[in-house]
C-alpha cells in the first residue's frame, strides 16, 4: 500500500468506534430519514435554472456491507414543461464523515448510477464509500434511456444541456441541501468520481465549478466528446464507401491484434501478454503494417491488408484526424488508438452499411456517432450520416462548435480549481478501445503547457496505465487501486499520491501488482525478481 493510501486508511480506522460508527460524527436516525420527504427545495437553492426539486421517498436501510443509511430518491423539475425531470438518488449514512461523493454516469446516461459500489477502478476488497461515511449520490442526467445507444433525448434543448453539463451542478446543490438539512451541519468536502462519461463529468465539475469541488477521480474520460463522435463519422467514411472497401473482417482484425502483441510484448522487459512500452511499439507500427500489406495489388485476401484497408481504415483508427477548423478550446486534432499495439479494432461483423447503424453488425463507433449526429447535431433526425464529411461540415459548422462548447471538457486552464485547493487524479488505459488514450495524454500535456509542470503537479496526477481498457476490470490487466483514499489523503493532509500500486483483477493476471507510474513513465521489468510483484518494476520514460 502506498504512503498516501496508508495514511487515509489509518484515518478511517482511527475515526471509527468498535461498532463501525465514526467517533464524534454527525448521526442520522431513522426518524430523521423518513422526515426528509417533507423537505422543500426551492429553485432559489439550485445554482442553475429549474423549477425546484422534491424528495419522493426516504427509506431507512439496514445492510451488512454498507451499514445503516437513508436511501433518498427525488426529482429535479425542469423549466421547459417538455423536458424531462432529473431523477436522483442519495445515500445518507447513519454516521457521516461530513463528505459527499458524487458518482458520474456512462455513455448517454439515462439511468441513475450504482452509488453504493466501489469507486471506478477502486479496490473492491475495501469498504464502500458509503460504509466509510460518505454521502454518496448520482442522477440520470435528465432523461430515461431506451437502450445504451439512445440519444433521442437531445431533441429537447434543456435535456441536452442537462446531459452536457447542467445536471452535475443541479444534483450537487440539491443533495447538499438534503445532507445539511438531515445532519444539521455543513458539508466539509465534495468529491467526484467516474469513468468514461463520468470521467468527463468529473473534469467538467473541476472546470465549470472549481470552488464547489475539492477532489476529482476522472477515469478514461470522454473529455473531447465532440472529437470522439466526429472520429466515428470519419471511421464510417473510411470503412463503407466503394462497396465497404475499407472494412476488415473480424478474423483479420484478430490476426492484427495477435501479431501486434507478439512484436511488442518483450519491449517492457518481459513476455507476459502485457504491452507496456507503447511509445516504442508505436514507433514500429509503420513497418509492421507495411509487412501486412498485400503484394501485387491484391484486393481480396484473409492473410494480408489491401491498400484501402490500410490507407483508409487503419490510418483513421491508428492516427486519427486533423480538422481544418477549431472546436472549443482550439481543439483540432483527434489522435487515434493503439490499434497496432494490441487493441482490437471494433469494425463490426458485417461489411454492408445500413441505417440505423447498430453496434455489433456495424463498427461500434459508427453506431455511437450515428445516434449523436441524428439527435445532437440535427435534432429533427434528418441528416445524411452515411455521407457526412467532418472536414467540410457546411451548414453544420456552427452547430458543431456550439455543441463542443456545451459538452467538451478540454479547457487546459484549471487555475481556479488549483487555487481552491482542489486535487485531480486522471487515469487512462493504453488498451482503451473507446476513448483515445493518446488524446487524453494530449489534454494533460496541454494543461502542463498552460499552467506549468510544477503548478500542475501541485494539484494533478495523470497515470497512463498498461493493460487497462474501458471500465473497471477491463483489459489484459484490469488494474484496481486505492484511489479514493489517495485522493482524500491529498486533499486532507496534503500528501500527494506516491508509490501507488495497482492490483490485477483479470483472471489471467490475478495476483499480480504493478506500480502506478506518473505519465509519461511506464513500468519496466527490472530483469530480476518476482514477476507478479510491483517491486520488480521500475517506472521509466525511455
Amino acid at each position: 500500500m502506498s504512503r498516501s493510501s496508508a495514511v487515509a486508511v489509518a484515518a478511517i480506522v482511527v475515526g471509527m468506534s468498535a461498532n463501525g460508527a465514526f467517533a464524534n460524527a454527525p448521526r442520522l436516525s431513522q426518524e430523521d430519514c423518513t422526515a426528509l420527504v417533507q423537505l422543500a427545495i426551492g429553485a432559489e437553492r439550485i445554482g442553475l435554472p429549474t423549477t425546484g426539486a422534491q424528495i419522493t421517498s426516504a427509506e431507512w436501510q439496514e445492510t451488512r456491507d454498507h451499514g445503516s443509511f437513508c436511501k433518498v430518491l427525488g426529482i429535479i423539475s425542469p423549466v421547459d414543461p417538455e423536458a424531462f425531470e432529473i431523477r436522483w438518488e442519495a445515500n445518507l449514512p447513519e454516521y457521516w464523515n461530513e463528505k459527499m461523493l458524487q458518482y458520474g454516469g456512462g455513455g448517454y446516461n439515462g439511468i441513475i448510477p450504482e452509488i453504493r459500489k466501489t469507486p471506478t477502478l477502486g479496490l473492491p476488497s475495501l469498504p464502500s464509500p458509503l460504509a466509510q461515511g460518505y454521502v454518496t449520490f448520482g442522477d440520470d442526467s435528465g432523461h430515461e434511456r431506451i437502450n445504451a445507444n439512445d440519444a433521442s433525448f437531445a431533441r429537447n434543448d434543456e435535456a441536452l444541456q442537462n446531459y452536457a453539463w447542467m445536471h452535475i451542478k443541479k444534483a450537487l446543490d440539491v443533495v447538499r441541501v438534503t445532507a445539511q438539512s438531515a445532519y444539521g451541519t455543513p458539508v466539509q468536502r465534495v468529491y467526484f468520481q467516474g469513468g468514461s462519461t463520468g470521467g468527463r463529468e468529473g473534469l467538467t465539475a473541476a472546470m465549470r465549478w472549481p470552488t464547489d469541488y475539492d477532489g476529482v477521480l476522472s477515469n478514461y474520460p470522454t473529455a473531447w466528446f465532440m472529437g470522439l463522435r466526429l472520429w466515428g463519422a470519419a471511421l464510417t467514411q473510411a470503412i463503407y464507401p466503394d462497396g465497404s472497401a475499407g472494412w476488415i473482417p473480424p478474423e483479420l482484425v484478430a490476426e492484427i491484434q495477435t501479431r501486434s502483441i507478439a512484436r511488442c510484448d518483450a519491449l517492457d522487459g518481459i513476455e507476459d501478454g502485457l504491452v507496456s512500452n507503447i511509445a516504442e511499439c508505436r514507433a514500429g507500427a509503420a513497418q509492421f503494417i507495411e509487412d501486412m500489406r498485400c503484394s501485387d495489388g491484391a484486393t481480396e485476401t484473409e492473410a494480408c491488408l489491401t491498400d484501402e484497408q490500410i490507407d483508409r481504415t487503419i490510418k483513421v483508427y491508428h492516427e486519427g484526424y486533423t480538422l481544418p477548423y477549431a472546436l472549443a478550446n482550439g481543439m483540432t486534432e483527434y489522435l487515434g488508438y493503439n490499434a497496432l499495439e494490441g487493441v482490437a479494432m471494433a469494425l463490426g461483423s458485417q461489411p454492408d452499411y445500413a441505417e440505423p447503424v447498430q453496434s455489433g453488425p456495424h463498427a461500434h463507433h459508427a453506431a455511437r456517432a450515428y445516434e449523436f449526429f441524428t439527435y445532437f447535431v440535427n435534432q429533427d433526425g434528418a441528416l445524411d450520416f452515411g455521407s457526412f464529411d467532418i472536414q467540410n461540415p457546411g451548414s453544420y459548422s456552427d452547430r458543431l462548435v456550439a455543441l463542443s462548447e456545451m459538452i467538451d471538457a478540454t479547457n487546459p486552464d484549471l487555475s481556479a480549481f488549483a487555487d481552491h485547493g482542489g486535487k485531480l487524479i486522471l487515469v487512462h488505459g493504453t488498451e482503451d478501445p473507446s476513448v483515445s488514450p493518446l488524446g487524453v495524454a494530449k489534454l494533460y500535456d496541454a494543461i502542463v503547457s498552460e499552467m506549468g509542470e510544477d503548478r500542475t503537479r501541485a494539484f494533478m496526477r495523470f497515470y497512463l496505465v498498461p493493460g487497462l481498457a474501458h471500465g473497471s476490470g477491463s483489459g489484459t490487466y484490469g488494474p484496481a487501486w486505492n484511489n479514493l483514499a489517495a485522493l482524500d489523503a491529498w486533499v486532507e493532509s496534503g500528501i500527494p499520491p506516491a508509490g501507488e500500486v495497482a492490483a490485477a483483477t483479470t483472471e489471467a493476471m490475478r495476483g499480480r501488482t504493478l506500480p502506478m507510474c506518473d505519465y509519461p513513465a511506464w513500468p519496466q521489468y527490472r530483469g530480476e525478481g518476482e514477476v507478479a510483484d510491483a517491486e520488480s518494476y521500475a517506472c521509466v520514460t525511455d
